[in-house]
């Protein structure tokens, strides 16, 4: 996996239901990959059940309307 960090994003989408916070968001790169916003998973006991999960990653939460945007700009639809 390229670990190159890009250097401008795009701001794609943010749930509208989640309040003012600015997360979970969705973002473009400038190199064409995508960059998740959301809260940190902390569960030791869910964080224990990811698959392949080196050091140097993490995973964030993200709620279903952000998933429902980020398919529904991936295929032309609405959310």
């Amino acid at each position: 996996m390229d670990h190159k960090q890009p250097q401008q994003l795009e701001h794609i989408a943010t749930d509208p239901n989640t309040g003012k916070d600015g997360c979970p968001s969705y973002y473009a790169t400038d190199d064409g990959r995508y960059i998740v916003q959301g809260y940190k998973l902390t569960s030791d006991h869910a964080r224990g059940q990811l698959v392949n999960f080196p050091d140097g990653e993490d995973a964030v939460i993200i709620t279903k309307g952000l998933a429902d945007l980020i398919v529904a700009h991936h295929t032309g639809t609405t959310a």
